[in-house]
Protein backbone atom coordinates (compact mmCIF):
# COMPACT_ATOMS: atom_id res chain seq x y z
CA UNK A 1 0.00 0.00 0.00
CA UNK A 2 1.72 3.54 -1.02
CA UNK A 3 1.43 5.81 1.65
CA UNK A 4 1.05 9.84 0.52
CA UNK A 5 3.73 11.90 1.53
CA UNK A 6 1.65 14.81 2.02
CA UNK A 7 1.50 15.63 5.55
CA UNK A 8 -1.39 17.76 6.56
CA UNK A 9 -1.51 21.70 6.65
CA UNK A 10 -0.49 23.14 10.34
CA UNK A 11 -1.40 26.58 11.23
CA UNK A 12 -0.45 28.82 13.97
CA UNK A 13 -3.14 31.11 15.68
CA UNK A 14 -1.90 34.15 13.62
CA UNK A 15 -2.50 32.24 10.33
CA UNK A 16 -5.67 30.30 11.17
CA UNK A 17 -7.05 33.59 12.27
CA UNK A 18 -5.54 35.14 8.43
CA UNK A 19 -7.09 31.71 6.20
CA UNK A 20 -10.30 31.89 8.48
CA UNK A 21 -11.30 35.57 8.60
CA UNK A 22 -12.00 34.84 12.82
CA UNK A 23 -9.29 37.16 14.58
CA UNK A 24 -6.83 35.47 16.70
CA UNK A 25 -8.14 36.96 20.00
CA UNK A 26 -11.78 35.28 18.83
CA UNK A 27 -9.86 31.53 18.61
CA UNK A 28 -8.55 31.68 22.19
CA UNK A 29 -12.10 32.67 23.29
CA UNK A 30 -13.72 29.75 20.98
CA UNK A 31 -10.90 27.87 22.57
CA UNK A 32 -11.88 29.03 26.20
CA UNK A 33 -15.65 28.27 25.71
CA UNK A 34 -15.00 24.32 24.20
CA UNK A 35 -15.81 25.51 20.59
CA UNK A 36 -12.75 24.01 18.93
CA UNK A 37 -10.90 21.26 19.75
CA UNK A 38 -7.41 21.62 21.68
CA UNK A 39 -4.55 22.32 19.41
CA UNK A 40 -2.03 20.62 18.44
CA UNK A 41 1.07 20.94 20.56
CA UNK A 42 4.37 20.71 19.30
CA UNK A 43 7.24 21.98 22.29
CA UNK A 44 5.09 24.92 23.74
CA UNK A 45 3.77 25.88 20.45
CA UNK A 46 -0.14 25.07 19.66
CA UNK A 47 -0.98 24.36 15.88
CA UNK A 48 -4.47 24.32 14.39
CA UNK A 49 -5.54 22.21 11.14
CA UNK A 50 -8.46 21.85 8.20
CA UNK A 51 -10.26 20.78 10.68
CA UNK A 52 -10.17 24.04 13.23
CA UNK A 53 -10.61 25.80 9.91
CA UNK A 54 -13.92 23.69 9.31
CA UNK A 55 -15.33 24.22 12.81
CA UNK A 56 -14.49 28.40 12.65
CA UNK A 57 -16.29 27.82 8.91
CA UNK A 58 -19.40 26.41 10.92
CA UNK A 59 -19.80 28.58 13.13
CA UNK A 60 -19.08 31.62 11.66
CA UNK A 61 -22.29 30.44 9.31
CA UNK A 62 -24.42 29.30 12.17
CA UNK A 63 -23.74 32.73 14.05
CA UNK A 64 -24.17 35.11 10.51
CA UNK A 65 -26.53 33.64 8.70
CA UNK A 66 -28.78 31.65 11.54
CA UNK A 67 -28.24 34.30 14.28
CA UNK A 68 -27.40 31.07 16.73
CA UNK A 69 -25.92 31.66 20.63
CA UNK A 70 -22.18 30.18 21.21
CA UNK A 71 -24.39 27.90 23.74
CA UNK A 72 -26.55 26.06 20.98
CA UNK A 73 -23.36 26.38 18.73
CA UNK A 74 -21.77 24.07 21.11
CA UNK A 75 -24.39 21.71 21.25
CA UNK A 76 -24.81 21.27 17.94
CA UNK A 77 -20.98 20.89 17.26
CA UNK A 78 -20.96 18.29 20.12
CA UNK A 79 -23.70 16.31 17.91
CA UNK A 80 -21.05 16.58 14.98
CA UNK A 81 -18.19 14.89 16.85
CA UNK A 82 -20.26 12.13 18.94
CA UNK A 83 -22.30 11.69 15.33
CA UNK A 84 -21.05 13.63 12.63
CA UNK A 85 -22.21 16.02 9.79
CA UNK A 86 -25.60 14.69 9.05
CA UNK A 87 -27.16 14.43 12.58
CA UNK A 88 -25.81 18.01 13.38
CA UNK A 89 -27.69 19.21 10.25
CA UNK A 90 -30.32 17.35 11.25
CA UNK A 91 -30.57 18.90 14.61
CA UNK A 92 -30.28 21.75 13.01
CA UNK A 93 -32.95 21.52 10.79
CA UNK A 94 -35.41 20.61 13.92
CA UNK A 95 -34.58 23.04 15.25
CA UNK A 96 -35.02 25.81 12.70
CA UNK A 97 -39.01 23.66 11.83
CA UNK A 98 -39.52 24.41 15.58
CA UNK A 99 -38.50 27.79 15.35
CA UNK A 100 -40.66 28.36 11.89
CA UNK A 101 -44.00 26.23 13.30
CA UNK A 102 -43.52 25.47 16.56
CA UNK A 103 -46.37 27.73 17.58
CA UNK A 104 -48.04 28.33 14.05
CA UNK A 105 -49.76 25.35 14.14
CA UNK A 106 -51.45 25.62 17.64
CA UNK A 107 -52.74 29.10 16.22
CA UNK A 108 -56.80 29.34 15.44
CA UNK A 109 -57.74 32.27 13.11
CA UNK A 110 -60.54 33.18 11.96
CA UNK A 111 -61.49 34.31 8.24
CA UNK A 112 -61.90 37.75 8.99
CA UNK A 113 -58.44 37.51 11.35
CA UNK A 114 -56.57 36.17 8.36
CA UNK A 115 -57.91 38.85 6.03
CA UNK A 116 -56.88 41.61 8.51
CA UNK A 117 -53.48 40.00 9.14
CA UNK A 118 -52.63 39.69 5.51
CA UNK A 119 -54.68 42.11 3.12
CA UNK A 120 -55.42 39.27 1.51
CA UNK A 121 -59.23 39.26 0.21
CA UNK A 122 -62.02 36.81 0.70
CA UNK A 123 -62.78 35.82 -2.55
CA UNK A 124 -58.73 34.41 -2.60
CA UNK A 125 -59.00 32.84 0.92
CA UNK A 126 -61.71 30.69 -0.85
CA UNK A 127 -59.99 30.12 -3.71
CA UNK A 128 -56.78 29.01 -2.34
CA UNK A 129 -58.61 26.89 -0.39
CA UNK A 130 -60.61 25.48 -2.75
CA UNK A 131 -57.21 24.71 -4.68
CA UNK A 132 -55.79 23.31 -1.44
CA UNK A 133 -53.11 25.41 -1.12
CA UNK A 134 -54.44 26.57 2.19
CA UNK A 135 -55.59 24.62 4.64
CA UNK A 136 -58.65 25.68 7.23
CA UNK A 137 -60.11 23.43 10.16
CA UNK A 138 -63.93 23.53 10.29
CA UNK A 139 -65.37 24.68 13.76
CA UNK A 140 -68.13 22.77 15.67
CA UNK A 141 -70.25 25.40 13.97
CA UNK A 142 -68.89 25.17 10.55
CA UNK A 143 -66.52 28.64 10.71
CA UNK A 144 -63.42 28.16 8.94
CA UNK A 145 -60.01 28.56 11.06
CA UNK A 146 -56.88 28.71 10.23
CA UNK A 147 -53.58 28.43 11.66
CA UNK A 148 -50.80 29.75 12.04
CA UNK A 149 -48.93 27.59 8.44
CA UNK A 150 -51.58 29.12 6.62
CA UNK A 151 -50.56 32.48 7.11
CA UNK A 152 -47.14 31.36 6.16
CA UNK A 153 -48.26 29.99 3.14
CA UNK A 154 -50.14 33.17 2.43
CA UNK A 155 -46.94 35.00 3.10
CA UNK A 156 -45.33 32.82 0.64
CA UNK A 157 -47.43 33.29 -2.22
CA UNK A 158 -47.24 36.73 -1.68
CA UNK A 159 -43.68 36.71 -2.03
CA UNK A 160 -43.68 34.32 -5.10
CA UNK A 161 -46.16 36.47 -6.74
CA UNK A 162 -44.25 39.73 -6.17
CA UNK A 163 -40.89 37.92 -7.87
CA UNK A 164 -43.24 36.94 -11.01
CA UNK A 165 -44.08 33.87 -10.40
CA UNK A 166 -47.50 32.41 -10.88
CA UNK A 167 -49.76 30.34 -8.31
CA UNK A 168 -49.44 27.63 -10.77
CA UNK A 169 -46.17 26.69 -9.45
CA UNK A 170 -47.37 26.38 -5.72
CA UNK A 171 -50.10 24.50 -6.87
CA UNK A 172 -48.27 21.89 -9.34
CA UNK A 173 -45.84 21.51 -5.84
CA UNK A 174 -48.98 20.62 -4.16
CA UNK A 175 -49.48 18.33 -6.99
CA UNK A 176 -46.26 16.20 -6.71
CA UNK A 177 -45.77 16.29 -2.69
CA UNK A 178 -49.47 14.67 -2.40
CA UNK A 179 -47.57 11.96 -4.37
CA UNK A 180 -44.71 11.92 -2.67
CA UNK A 181 -46.69 11.94 0.96
CA UNK A 182 -48.61 8.69 -0.36
CA UNK A 183 -45.06 6.96 -0.72
CA UNK A 184 -44.05 8.19 2.69
CA UNK A 185 -46.97 6.63 4.64
CA UNK A 186 -46.88 3.65 2.87
CA UNK A 187 -43.24 2.90 3.45
CA UNK A 188 -44.02 4.11 7.34
CA UNK A 189 -46.51 1.49 7.26
CA UNK A 190 -44.87 -1.31 5.09
CA UNK A 191 -41.09 -0.98 7.08
CA UNK A 192 -41.91 1.04 10.41
CA UNK A 193 -44.86 0.32 12.37
CA UNK A 194 -44.48 -3.07 12.05
CA UNK A 195 -41.03 -2.73 14.36
CA UNK A 196 -42.49 -0.35 16.35
CA UNK A 197 -45.19 -3.00 17.40
CA UNK A 198 -43.24 -5.88 17.65
CA UNK A 199 -40.84 -3.28 19.96
CA UNK A 200 -43.93 -2.58 22.12
CA UNK A 201 -43.25 1.30 21.57
CA UNK A 202 -45.83 3.34 23.21
CA UNK A 203 -47.71 5.97 20.79
CA UNK A 204 -45.45 8.96 22.19
CA UNK A 205 -42.64 7.21 21.06
CA UNK A 206 -43.71 6.24 17.75
CA UNK A 207 -44.67 9.76 17.87
CA UNK A 208 -41.33 10.87 18.71
CA UNK A 209 -39.57 8.38 15.92
CA UNK A 210 -42.12 9.75 13.10
CA UNK A 211 -41.19 13.14 13.76
CA UNK A 212 -37.77 11.90 13.26
CA UNK A 213 -38.57 10.59 9.55
CA UNK A 214 -40.23 13.64 8.90
CA UNK A 215 -36.78 15.83 9.94
CA UNK A 216 -35.04 13.38 7.65
CA UNK A 217 -37.14 13.30 4.73
CA UNK A 218 -37.80 17.30 4.83
CA UNK A 219 -33.99 17.16 4.86
CA UNK A 220 -33.80 15.16 2.20
CA UNK A 221 -36.19 16.56 -0.05
CA UNK A 222 -34.73 20.22 -0.11
CA UNK A 223 -31.20 19.01 -0.97
CA UNK A 224 -32.44 17.05 -3.38
CA UNK A 225 -34.36 19.78 -4.79
CA UNK A 226 -31.94 22.52 -4.35
CA UNK A 227 -29.00 20.12 -6.27
CA UNK A 228 -31.58 18.79 -9.35
CA UNK A 229 -32.60 22.20 -9.93
CA UNK A 230 -28.82 23.52 -10.53
CA UNK A 231 -28.41 20.54 -12.43
CA UNK A 232 -31.26 21.22 -15.23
Amino acid sequence: MVQSDVQPQLFRIDGLAQVSGVSSRTIRFYNTQGLLPPPIMRGRVAYYNQEHLLILGIIRELREQQNLSLEVIKQLLAIRVEQGDVQMNLALKQRMLRTVTGSSSQVRLSREEVMQQTGVSGEDLDELARQELLFPLISDDGEQLFTGDDVLLLELYQHMGELGLPLALPALIRFQLRQLVRSEIAACEQYLLPIWREAGLPLEQQTQQFEKVLTLTDTLISIMHRKMLYQI
